[in-house]
């Protein structure tokens, strides 16, 4: 649920719908599996590792001169490029105009607009 500045509700928002149809989509894979999931390792060429303290992804939003909004993953290990390609080909593949995403620096990889919720569910979703 979004709370816009005059306070109207809006639950229509692309972010939240997203959001949930991942989450939505997880369960029930994981409801129609049966009583046993089968577990298969997936190798990808890049890896996100939790903070060792929080647990927490890496993860984050920013907000540069008031209002320009971008989410940023920090500390890819491996091929961050591959990491770009697999969000823009799985994530934002629905999207009629897809997030502008950039490797910096060669460890972290930012989107522009704010996705952090909408990436870390992907995120969990593929295992990390």
């Amino acid at each position: 649920m979004v709370v816009s500045a005059l306070g109207k509700t809006r639950l229509n928002s692309p972010i939240i719908m997203l959001s949930t149809f991942i989450r939505r989509t997880a369960a029930s894979v994981s409801a129609s599996a049966g009583s046993v999931p089968k577990i298969t390792e997936v190798k990808y060429p890049y890896f996100v590792a939790r903070q060792p303290t929080s647990g927490r992804l890496p993860v984050y939003n920013e907000f540069r001169a008031g209002t320009k909004a971008t989410t940023l993953i920090r500390n890819v290990d491996g091929n961050a490029g591959a990491l770009r390609d697999d969000l823009l080909n799985s994530l934002f593949r629905l999207i009629k105009r897809k997030p502008n995403v950039v490797v910096r620096h060669g460890k972290h990889v930012e989107i522009q607009g704010s996705w952090r919720n909408v990436v870390a569910d992907w995120l969990v979703i593929r295992g990390f």
